[in-house]
């Protein structure tokens, strides 16, 4: 009976997950289509274009929320069938972290404080001390949506003024990457904490290396900062009040943020691998 009922619930998490994730794809390239100057698929006039703009974002929030409820529906299953009996998967090491409440808390308020540490590295959360927007004629709080005209996942492009030297650049596919690397990032500070404890309570002496290792892996799900640092350094963000020079840079900056993913999605393996190993060591 629980055989069935893990293997049913991870696969309604992939089925949740692959509409979110299919429905964004194809938002963006319908968009994307629908609103190039040279289209003729469709002509709107100013209001109408806003509207469309609008639903996008409303669809690519729609989206995200699947596809956060999609994975989060997966490793429940994967809890689930670890808690069933003791496995050696690396997958079992990982969701056996997560027994304890604590955890999740603990990636939660990671995710959350890298997010908002990424968004000032990227651009995403912009703040200028040396531009006042209300002298530049914009009013404060205030909302500028770009409708097109960009390459998928670019448009539509709004800038939030929140007050008078901080604003938001919302670039949807930025965004999205920025959201799914903050939570990897919690994700493996989390698991690597919990490998963190377990070598510390599993060994009664611990070398001077073995220290510097282990502490070393609680930084595993910070790759994005060195890209960042360096978008930082080389001035790539926005300049001024205007989108169009973060318009232009945007392939840059979604660089840096796409890239450091792959190693994200490898870090709680080679994490799991560890605590394995050192569980392993233990008991024998």
């Amino acid at each position: 009976m629980e055989e069935k009922k893990w293997q049913s619930l991870r696969e309604s998490g992939f089925r949740v997950f692959f509409v979110g994730f299919f429905s964004l794809i194809i938002a963006f390239i319908i968009y994307s289509r629908l609103t190039m100057p040279s289209s003729e698929l469709l002509r709107v006039e100013s209001q109408e274009l806003t509207g469309l703009a609008w639903g996008m974002l409303a669809i690519t929030a729609a989206s995200m929320a699947s596809m956060a409820y999609g994975a989060y529906i997966i490793f429940r299953s994967e809890y689930i069938r670890t808690s069933l009996g003791p496995t050696n998967r690396l997958i079992s090491f990982i969701t056996g972290a997560f027994y304890d409440r604590n955890y999740w808390k603990i990636m939660i308020v990671a995710a959350i404080g890298y997010g908002i540490f990424f968004g000032f590295l990227s651009q995403i959360l912009v703040y200028r001390a040396d531009v006042s927007f209300t002298e530049r004629g914009i009013e404060v709080p205030s909302l500028d949506l770009i409708p097109c005209c960009a390459a998928p996942g670019y448009m539509p492009m709004a800038t939030l003024y929140i007050t008078d030297h901080f604003l938001i650049l919302i670039i949807p596919l930025n965004v999205i990457l920025a959201t799914i690397v903050s939570l990897l990032v919690g994700f493996n500070v989390a698991l690597s904490i919990f490998a963190f404890r377990l070598k510390k309570s599993l060994q009664t002496k611990t070398s001077l290396a073995a220290g510097i290792g282990a502490t070393s892996g609680l930084f595993v799900g910070c790759p994005t900062c060195a890209g960042s640092l360096i978008s930082a350094l080389l001035g790539i963000g926005i300049a001024g009040a205007g989108g169009t020079s973060a318009s232009v840079l945007a392939p840059f900056q979604t660089l840096f943020i796409a890239a450091s993913i792959p190693a994200l999605v490898v870090a709680p393996f080679l994490t799991a691998r560890s605590i394995r190993s050192a569980s392993s060591c233990n008991i024998t």
